[in-house]
């Protein structure tokens, strides 16, 4: 039980402003108060009020309002008590001069296993965010639709549908909750939300951002409690030493749809982490600060600018927007114009993006053994792919004209796409042919290995295999004879299988489950060498070839790649337990 004078003394000490600030609002003095967009709902006119004397808030825009823990109940989208918990340590011991302390939460380093965990909890939000239109069409409204964009950003969507597949394990639902992914009541966290996972410098997730779809229920802007950590898009930074830095992630999503690659987001105003400052320091040359055009934007951008110069970045340039935010403006205006506003920040600037329609695919033709793919002049012919373990291989023609009739130069190789030096070689080819940046053509190439890995050769429908009478005979009267389980021990013997009586049974009875409407599912367990793997070969013997897929290794997401229904009524055999790694949600998901 939460004892009332604990309450009294976080209702009473915890600086209200400070906090709300440390949560991502902007806030001005107004008169003996403090104003800013409420951040519970859309909104462009203030109505947001703190008033530090009596350390309450409220917004006359949704009505909403009361003191410190009610508002981190909602920006946090916890319940009373973990609110409390949350602020119970911020609060200086009441005494002569009592003074009010700030708001911040220091994040715990996050374990390698936590991490893989946020990795695979981030994937099955990157599949429901292909699922689900919601999400899509949230930011489609907002002017993003590149879909190279968003899986770049490692875009999802939260539908609360996470715990339908977790294992009945309590170990994972306790991590999860201590992540922050679910609430205490194991509901989730960024419910409804799009959400945009944050990298550490070696490539771990370590926060999580979300964007509420329908601000009017719940906080606009999330992220995982405790201070702010990673950075977005951090290869950027092998792009180019000149920076476009945002305020927002949406705003930074928004300028790399638009064709500027080299931007990182900052978390608001004040957002900037040590991961920022260290990757600035050793990296970036020149910086240009595109932060809102408001009265915090313009201040934020002035402190932001110091502490970079302190950090040794050689050039930084401050943009003026004519509009409230980059995503605003983008919905006004085009990315040649922002070329003009980094102009005239700086009117040495060089270019900084090719136009949106250097980027734009302008052609796609499904073929019989390829493809062709045009991304303005630059018109690409694949053809005779060849996948391997290590290799994909295909043969690429690139030309400006592809027609039977075209006196156009072209080139004619075949490449290893998951070589970085064949890539890094044809992109040269290509570069000096088409007269183009060869970033430019390595674009291509990402976007070319993609389409390359999806690709699938036009299906000849299968031929059903035909049972002669003689053998629907001998089935029919295997499948009527008492003495059935005897003669399959009797097979599997001669298979070279002996023992393990009920085990063979049981897994032959799996198998052929296949064909119920609500199939079974077995898991071969053993000590090593003990003949797992035998036995799993001797049960699948049994079945028609076609009736059957068998790998030894699924990658996390891999199955959801798979045409629908491809795997109904057949048997899906995995070699090994570790083998199914991440795949484990997306298997329990096919089966829901």
């Amino acid at each position: 039980m939460i004892n009332q004078e604990e309450i009294n003394s976080i209702k009473q000490n915890v600086d209200l402003v400070r906090l709300v600030k440390s949560r991502g609002v902007k806030l001005r003095k107004n008169g003996k108060g403090y104003k800013g967009c409420c951040p519970f709902h859309e909104e462009t006119k203030p109505s947001f009020s703190v008033n530090p004397e009596q350390n309450l808030w409220n917004c006359f825009g949704c009505d909403k309002g009361g003191d410190a823990i009610r508002f981190i109940e909602l920006i946090d989208q916890v319940d009373f008590k973990e609110a409390v918990k949350r602020l119970t340590n911020q609060v200086s011991a009441p005494g002569k001069g009592k003074t009010k302390t700030a708001v911040k939460e220091e994040r715990k380093e996050i374990s390698v296993a936590d991490k893989k965990l946020m990795a695979r909890v981030v994937g099955y939000y990157q599949h429901t965010f292909t699922e689900d239109p919601r999400g899509l069409e949230y930011l489609e409204n907002r002017g993003i639709s590149d879909k190279q964009s968003l899986t770049d950003f490692g875009t999802g969507y939260v539908t609360g549908s996470l715990k339908n597949i977790l294992p009945d394990d309590p170990e994972v639902i306790k991590t999860l909750k201590n992540l922050g992914i679910l609430n205490k009541k194991g509901n989730e966290t960024f419910y409804n939300c799009v959400v945009f996972p944050i990298y550490d410098q070696n490539g771990g997730i370590v926060n999580l951002y979300g964007r509420n779809i329908d601000p009017e229920n719940g906080a606009s802007h999330l992220y995982l409690a405790g201070s702010r950590v990673g950075i977005i898009n951090r290869q950027a930074v092998k792009r180019s030493s000149t920076i476009l830095l945002t305020e927002s992630i949406i705003d930074g999503l928004t300028l790399y749809d638009q064709g500027f690659k080299n931007v990182i987001p900052a978390y608001g105003v004040n957002g900037l982490t040590e991961d920022h400052f260290f990757i600035f320091n050793r990296k970036v040359k020149e910086v240009y600060i595109c932060f809102d055009s408001d009265k915090p934007g313009k201040e934020g951008a002035f402190k932001t600018a110091e502490q970079l110069k302190k950090q040794g970045v050689e050039q930084v340039h401050i943009v003026t927007l004519p509009d409230k935010d980059i995503n605003i403006f983008f919905n006004r205006h085009t990315p040649e114009e922002f070329e003009q506003l980094l102009k005239t920040a700086n009117p040495e600037s060089i270019e900084q993006s090719d136009s949106l329609n250097k980027r734009k695919q302008t052609l796609y033709k499904q073929e019989e053994h390829g493809f062709t793919v045009g991304y303005a002049r630059r018109q690409y012919q694949v053809k005779g792919i060849q996948r391997g373990d290590t290799q994909l291989k295909a043969t690429i023609k690139v030309s400006e004209d592809m027609s039977i009739k075209s006196s156009k130069p072209f080139e004619l190789t075949t490449i290893d796409l998951y070589s970085s030096r064949s890539r890094h070689w044809f992109a040269k080819l290509c570069a000096d042919l088409l007269q183009e940046p060869e970033a430019l053509i390595k674009e291509d190439l990402s976007k070319l290995l993609q389409l390359v890995e999806e690709w699938q050769p036009k299906k000849q429908k299968e031929k059903q295999t035909e049972i002669s009478q003689e053998d629907k005979k001998l089935a029919l009267s295997f499948l009527k004879n008492e003495d059935i389980f005897a003669e399959l021990l009797t097979d599997f013997d001669t298979l070279g299988v002996t023992g393990e009586e009920i085990n063979k049974l049981v897994g032959y009875l799996a198998a052929t489950s296949r064909k119920l409407a609500d199939p079974l599912s077995a898991l071969i367990q053993s000590r090593s060498a003990a003949g797992k793997s035998t036995l799993q070969d001797a049960i699948l013997s049994l079945i028609p070839d076609e009736e059957y897929i068998k790998y030894t290794r699924v990658t996390d997401q891999a199955l959801f790649y798979k045409e629908e229904d491809s795997l109904v009524n057949k048997i899906l055999a995995i070699e090994e337990a570790e083998g199914m790694g991440g795949a484990a949600y997306s298997i329990r998901n096919i089966q829901s």
